[in-house]
């Protein structure tokens, strides 16, 4: 039980029954006694009440009657009834209709009012709490959405900027000592730049909202291409894009765009430097029922002890210093979100394949 005293509020247009009642409760409960619904209304607009304990049979509006007409402005306090057998079937309805919690025969037994209320106050105090909590979540995720706005654009301007500066200033002739510190101030700004992109990313996955559209491969994956035009180890390598599109896919766009866009960094990020003939390949092929996506690369690949922790938030399979390792735990778990499944091959020194396969909305429509 709480330190804090219940707070019941009863309800009685006979003088002698109000008397009785806060005499047999007054001290285990805070007592507000009222000798019509127009006296309790006032008393609950002043006071904190916890418990509502009403007669049914008074001459001005019955016990129900007066339940109902204080649920819109005072809808917290739980409702106690008292009756006698003669009004059971308005006390049934009530309860049916959410308008009571519980009713007790007339003439009460303070052992049995005694137990109802201790097990109301109870309610009354879990659904308060409920609601704080809701309360707190709703402003944390509002704080949360201010937050990623903030990550968004007050911290990536600033790093655009020095990227500007920087790329500017390689175009000056300079020392090549000079040169090659601008080359890893400009590595740094895209590593943290990158993790900002994945935060923004892993926190529109983990988002209830769904942006479900028709989704066009050919003008998706080419976007996503175009982000990476300017990328220095984009430049020597050769794109296959193939993408077979006879169905109309709907499907949630941006979750689409992280799986397919962290896919085809990683094929960029992790080649092998001394490699002439670097390769990409995309391939996209819509069915009547799926989506399957491939991305292969001839890169670093993958040893085979690390190969079942590459979706662990966090991890790195390699210790070049790139990539945030949050990425493919994104797309693992915006395909899991999609009801799709994934599968990587993948041989160290050689390449590897990344399989996507995702249901289309179409289908589970038409199933449904």
């Amino acid at each position: 039980m709480s330190e804090q005293k219940i707070n019941i509020l009863y309800v009685d247009d006979e003088f002698n029954n109000l008397t009785a009642f806060k005499a047999g409760f007054r001290l285990d409960y805070q007592v507000f006694t009222a000798l019509n619904a127009k006296e309790g209304m006032e008393i609950l607009d002043k006071e904190d009440i916890h418990i509502i304990v009403a007669d049914q049979r008074m001459p001005e509006i019955t016990g129900v009657q007066f339940f109902e007409s204080i649920r819109e402005k005072h809808p917290d306090p739980i409702r106690i009834l008292l009756t006698g057998y003669s009004d059971i079937n308005a006390v049934i309805d009530a309860i049916n209709k959410g308008k009571i919690y519980h009713f007790i025969d007339k003439p009460w037994d303070q052992k049995e009012i005694k137990v109802a209320i201790n097990n109301a106050y109870e309610i009354y105090r879990t659904r308060k709490e409920l609601k704080a909590k809701n309360e707190s979540l709703v402003k944390a995720y509002e704080e949360l959405n201010k937050f990623v706005y903030s990550v968004s654009h007050d911290l990536r301007s600033p790093l655009m900027s020095i990227l500007g500066v920087v790329k500017l200033a390689k175009s000056e002739p300079r020392e090549p000592e000079s040169l090659e510190y601008f080359e890893m101030i400009e590595k740094m700004v895209n590593k943290l730049d990158e993790f900002i992109h994945n935060i923004i990313n892993y926190y529109k996955t983990t988002r209830e909202e769904d942006f479900i559209k028709e989704i066009d491969f050919n003008k998706l994956v080419k976007e996503i291409m175009g982000s990476y035009e300017y990328l220095p180890e984009s430049k020597h390598i050769e794109f296959d894009i193939q993408i077979d599109q006879p169905e109309i896919c709907i499907s949630d766009e941006v979750k689409m765009k992280i799986i397919l866009s962290n896919l085809i960094s990683n094929a960029i990020k992790y080649q092998k430097e001394s490699n002439d003939q670097k390769r990409v390949k995309v391939e996209i092929k819509v069915d009547q029922s799926h989506v399957h996506i491939a991305v292969t690369d001839n890169g670093i690949g993958i040893e085979d002890e690390y190969k079942e922790s590459i979706f662990k938030i966090f991890f790195r399979a390699t210790q070049r210093n790139v990539g945030s390792g949050i990425g493919l735990y994104i797309v693992k778990e915006s395909i899991h979100k999609l009801g799709g499944e994934i599968h990587v091959s993948s041989q160290f020194n050689e390449g590897s394949k990344f399989v996507v396969k995702l249901p289309s909305r179409v289908a589970l429509a038409e199933e449904t």
